[in-house]
């Protein structure tokens, strides 16, 4: 402390100097607050210049290209017909099956492709589906990539050196502002940042189209990583390729789809280079990678007509990109609405998986009713031990209890079920979005059972209305409920067990397992803390 400051403190007795020095505190008082006025004022003109405005973005507008007249528009309409039905569906399980349907799909490509995603990762999956696109731009392919920016890892002139093809144009949806650290965007534009497109789909020639709840990166394909995810995709033909067409353009022609060129410049130098590599080298992990998923038995069997496609009826539904713009749960909520329409009319029963349940109480309550009325509700979630969001489970817990006494079944994923089952000691995530509603009607796509699909994000989903389809699904994840998961039940006493009963013997768990004590406390904070409209 220096002499002035002590003197401050402690001043002589004077009663000039008391008023000089009361007078001198109240002018620094003074000066404190003008200066923190003035800072404020200067955050809030920075903030305004370095947060990122995409409406203020100067763009073209474009549409999806019709397929007539390709290969592809031709076969999908020879597999329709054959079929008797406006639309013909292949759901795609394996990871190794929904890479390979897409790396097979842009080879084919004659026209267009477009592919939105939520996040894109630099690694083998991205590398494979990046040299493919550029590829297909080469033949004269017209490729159109939209991905929001919020988790993507992949770097800026990584994504660029694509968009630096003549026949390529990505744009970023809501990006963040380069000129502030990742995190302060969050502090400084809060309200915009926080609002994500989580939509994803790809459409080639306008005749094919995947659906579903893959992004670009290894996990969601199974890719030597040291996590399995478990997803699903569907592959669609007919008339619901339309209806995903619109929706990408609705959101490729938004204010907040910027061309990633005003972000980013590219060179396609390197993309070119690693082309050549890639094809000159038979030697590599990506090369493998690459080999395995064009090649893959299910694949194969479709095209020797070894698999049979299921037909029905499609409704594709998309959220409005308003709804980003809007107070959330003021914005139209297309894929909630439907979502809770299509279980509405359940009868018998109805089987749920989802990677993250948080329900709210308006639709623990509406769950808790259908069960009540004689509709037998499966939920299939993670547990805390394998969810990568140890937080979300804190919110899905508040509501467990509640919908165990209303007669609901709960099956959570055991992280170490690879293990016990296959022999591999990869820990186990789910991340499937998909509904069964009395085994004929099917409802998937990217959205999770949560606020924040439901309220600050955008989706896309569909609705299928197929018994063939339905039936085929279960007969293809069914099975896999009772060996890769625990039972949930609640004991007369209140507690809540986990009971596994495909080891020798049966296993009973206590306490939440397989979870460490740190996922155990961002639970815990999470189910107390008023967060839930974030989860």
């Amino acid at each position: 402390m220096t002499t002035d400051a002590r003197n401050i403190l402690k001043p002589p007795v004077s009663s000039n100097f008391a008023d000089r020095a009361s007078g001198r505190v109240l002018i620094r008082w003074r000066h404190i607050a003008v200066a923190g006025i003035l800072g404020t004022a200067l955050t809030i003109f920075t903030a305004s210049r370095l947060t990122f405005d995409p409406s203020r973005v100067v763009k073209h507008h474009s549409l999806s290209l019709a397929g007539e007249g390709t290969s592809l528009a031709s076969l999908a309409v020879r597999l329709t017909d054959d079929q008797a039905a406006p639309s013909t569906f292949l759901p795609l399980v394996k990871g190794n099956d929904a890479l390979g349907a897409r790396l097979r799909l842009i080879e084919a490509a004659e026209r267009s492709i477009d592919l939105k995603t939520f996040l894109i990762k630099p690694d083998r999956a991205g590398g494979l589906i990046w040299l493919e696109l550029f590829e297909a731009a080469e033949r004269g392919v017209r490729v159109r990539l939209l991905f929001d920016d919020v988790f993507t890892t992949a770097r800026d002139d990584q994504i660029a050196a694509l968009d630096a093809h003549p026949n390529v144009e990505i744009r970023a949806f809501n990006p963040l502002s380069r000129r502030l650290p990742y995190a302060v965007n969050f502090m400084l534009d809060f309200s915009r940042v926080n609002r994500r497109m989580h939509n994803k789909a790809m459409i080639v020639d306008g005749a094919f189209a995947i659906l579903g709840g893959r992004n670009i990166a290894d996990e969601y394909f199974q890719i030597g990583t040291d996590h399995e995810f478990a997803d699903f995709d569907l592959l669609m033909l007919g008339d619901g390729v339309d209806a995903v067409s619109g929706a990408f353009d609705l959101y490729w022609n938004d204010d907040w789809a910027v061309p990633l060129n005003q972000i980013a410049a590219g060179d396609a130098t390197p993309l070119r280079k690693a082309i050549a590599a890639f094809r000159a080298n038979a030697n590599t992990e990506a090369f493998g990678t690459y080999q395995e998923a064009v090649n893959s038995t299910f694949l194969k069997s479709l095209l020797a007509g070894q698999i049979a496609l299921q037909s029905g009826r499609a409704t594709v539904v998309v959220d409005d990109p308003d709804k980003l713009r809007l107070s959330p749960g003021q914005g139209p909520g297309a894929v909630k609405d439907t979502f809770y329409g299509a279980l509405a009319k359940a009868e018998e029963e109805v089987l749920i998986l989802t990677p993250y349940f948080v329900p709210g109480q308006e639709g623990a309550d509406f769950i808790a009713a259908l069960s009540r009325r004689g509709v037998r509700v499966k939920i299939v979630t993670n547990s805390l031990g394998s969810t990568n969001h140890a937080y979300v489970h804190g919110g899905y817990a508040t509501y467990r209890r509640q919908l165990l006494a209303a007669g609901v079944a709960f099956h959570e994923v055991r992280a170490d079920a690879p293990h016990l089952v296959l022999g591999l000691d990869k820990p186990l995530t789910m991340h499937t979005k998909l509904a069964l509603i009395d085994r004929r009607t099917v409802f998937t796509g990217s959205t999770n059972i949560d606020p924040r699909s439901f309220l600050q994000n955008s989706e896309i989903g569909v609705v299928i209305h197929s018994k063939n389809l339905a039936e085929n699904i279960l007969g293809r994840i069914g099975a896999a409920i009772d060996p890769y998961t625990f039972t949930v039940v609640e004991r007369p006493d209140g507690h809540i067990q986990w009971v596994y009963n495909s080891a020798p013997g049966s296993e009973t768990f206590h306490n939440e397992p397989g979870a460490g004590v740190i996922a155990r406390m961002l639970a815990w904070f999470a189910g107390w803390l008023p967060v839930e409209s974030q989860l």
